[in-house]
């Protein structure tokens, strides 16, 4: 090898090793350069916390060390993989190219070559896009690849540039530059990251894909969701995206790879997940927003950790059909999940006030800012017969705004002190929007074993849309249930209240020339019905109903009326029929027990709020 070859290889260790031992207060030109773009962000991004966002120190990939490649031109090592499988090893390099000349400057027709440690050398072939030229003041990335026809590992340690004169013989071969790479590899699913102080990251620590991507923004692990979905179980991970720049920026392609410790129904131990939202998603300055991961497991399975991955794709040319893509992934972090127990949520959830708004996140989409949702009755119904009891969660839905605001989406879940979670079924609404300054009741109904009688639950509520069919969480508070009294002064069905006056219970008889006596009871009833006028009713609203019932409990007939529309119940005399009886004879005395009944999805869940006796 003739001297300058050796000055080449030289002068690229200098670089490393002044940068290792002087630290980043003596980092030459070059590598201090590619150092530029994390500081920024970082510093705009600490702005952003001063806000009440990201918070803590915010993670920067690894810094790309620079390489004089010419006097003009500088390189960087942005990605690079050596995934062994059954079918072979590839090598594949993806190498960022700076221009610090005043005009177009010409990227040398270099051979790119990759040394093992095991003594071999691979020559990779160059993507049919890379380019040939670079602007000033600019960056070109130009991608490599080999395939290689071996199965056992071998760690990388040098990419080495050759000029090649093909037309001296034999041919001349120079090093142009040698980059010692040994560490920086990305081996595949399960590949550990070598520099784990810096890429091994702790549940909601914010970071950036910079400076391996030239992108400022930051992201933010926020929670995690585990659903059972008619396809299997899925996992939700859900993160917060900031612009701390002054300008647009797109969301990068990036994907996460759920991992566990085999503790599933297999021993598989790598998951990979998708965005649920469509590129591209743009972000205005200062904006911040969430996006979705859904990564889809076995049975059984508990995620410890997941990998973030930035995609990278190499082209070759097809005589027999357009380019081919080459894609692949590379590693960038690691990111710890939070270790939860079944009682975690409920620990965690909030205690409320009865008729207080929730506070949702401002970020979320699911409800409209204009509209407050809160709580104003949770009791628990019976089912007689059916084996399992209904708790009822009443919600009133306020639009505070001057425009009519749709009826939002968001589903629930009941979560009990011993971690039990029961889903809600939403009641079939007749109103798709909401009037300014008006409120709507919509109620959910969560079935559940009659011996739980506890007293406290956690409500939590779920956007059900944006993870499809998985679900991402918005809110979770500590309810109290609610004592049902038996007060014929003051029963609540929600927004109206009922009084109830005076009433009376008459038998009567009827006969017909060859049919059977009949009976049937008339009862008068007078009471006063009071409602909260800004609160919309429906057919779906809650119902009074009477039943009828002997000594024995048994039930001799039953009537339900409604609150709106047709032969609805008023304030006043007014008189209710029974007939159709389950009796032959005339039976005193009898009670009349009246309940709230709601429609529910799975059938009517009743509450008993009063009791008539003769």
């Amino acid at each position: 090898m003739t001297n300058s070859n050796h000055q080449w290889k030289k002068t690229a260790l200098s670089v490393v090793l002044t940068a290792s031992l002087l630290g980043t207060a003596s980092i030459p030109s070059a590598v201090a350069a590619s150092a530029a773009p994390e500081a920024a962000v970082t510093a705009d991004a600490s702005k952003a916390a001063s806000g009440g966002q990201a918070s803590g120190t915010i993670a920067g990939t690894p810094l790309l060390q620079s390489y004089a490649l010419t006097d003009k031109l500088q390189v960087e090592i942005k990605s690079l993989l050596n995934e062994t499988t059954s079918e072979g090893t590839r090598i594949a390099a993806v190498v960022r190219v700076r221009s610090s000349d005043a005009k177009v400057a010409k990227i040398p027709d270099l051979e790119l070559r990759v040394k093992t440690a095991d003594g071999y050398e691979y020559p990779m072939q160059a993507s049919v896009f890379n380019a040939h030229a670079i602007r000033p003041g600019t960056t070109e990335e130009l991608n490599f690849l080999v395939k290689v026809d071996r199965r056992d590992p071998s760690e990388l340690t040098e990419l080495v540039w050759y000029a090649v004169d093909w037309y001296a013989y034999p041919k001349k071969e120079t090093v142009q530059l040698a980059v010692p790479v040994k560490g920086q590899e990305w081996t595949g699913p399960l590949s550990s990251f070598a520099n784990s102080a810096s890429s091994v990251l702790p549940w909601e620590r914010s970071f950036t894909l910079s400076p391996a991507l030239e992108s400022p923004l930051v992201y933010t692990p926020v929670s995690v969701n585990r659903d059972n979905t008619p396809q299997g179980p899925v996992t939700t991970v859900k993160m917060r995206v900031e612009n701390p720049s002054v300008t647009k920026e797109a969301i990068p392609d990036f994907s996460i790879d759920g991992k566990s410790n085999g503790n599933g129904s297999t021993d598989k131990t790598v998951f990979p997940g998708k965005r649920v939202e469509a590129s591209p998603l743009v972000l205005e300055p200062k904006e911040q927003r969430y996006i979705h991961f859904a990564i889809p497991t076995d049975k059984d399975t508990v995620l410890t950790s997941f990998n973030v991955l930035t995609r990278e794709t190499f082209r070759q040319v097809d005589p027999k059909s357009p380019p081919v893509e080459v894609p692949y992934n590379v590693g960038r972090y690691q990111v710890a999940l939070p270790v939860s127990s079944r009682t975690t949520e409920y620990n965690a959830a909030k205690p409320y006030e009865l008729g207080q708004p929730f506070a949702f996140d401002s970020l979320t989409d699911t409800i409209d800012p204009h509209l407050s949702v809160s709580m104003v009755e949770f009791h628990r119904h019976q089912n007689d017969g059916e084996g399992y009891q209904t708790v009822i969660a009443k919600l009133l839905l306020t639009n505070n705004s001057d425009l009519p605001v749709p009826v939002p989406t968001f589903q629930t879940k009941l979560i009990t002190a011993q971690g039990m979670t029961y889903s809600g079924n939403r009641q079939t609404g007749a109103i798709a929007e909401i009037m300014p300054q008006t409120s709507y009741a919509v109620s959910y109904a969560f079935n559940m074993p009659t011996e739980n009688q506890d007293k406290q639950y956690v409500l939590k509520f779920t956007d059900a849309k944006t993870a499809a069919p998985a679900s991402t969480a918005i809110g979770a508070y500590r309810v109290a249930m609610l004592e049902t009294k038996l007060d014929l002064q003051n029963m609540s069905f929600y927004p109206f209240n009922v009084k109830i006056n005076y009433w009376t219970l008459n038998a009567r008889t009827s006969t017909t020339p060859g049919n059977p006596i009949t009976y049937t009871y008339r009862m008068k009833l007078d009471m006063d019905i009071t409602r909260n006028e800004h609160v919309v009713v429906d057919p779906n609203s809650s119902k009074m109903m009477f039943e009828l019932v002997d000594q024995t409990g048994r039930i001799l007939s039953t009537k339900s009326l409604p609150f709106s529309g047709v032969n609805r119940l008023i304030s006043g005399v007014q008189f209710i029929q029974f007939d159709s009886l389950r009796t032959e004879e005339q039976e005193y005395p009898l009670d009349i027990n009246i309940y709230e009944v709601i429609t529910t999805p799975t059938g009517e869940a009743k509450r008993l709020v009063g009791v008539l006796k003769q």
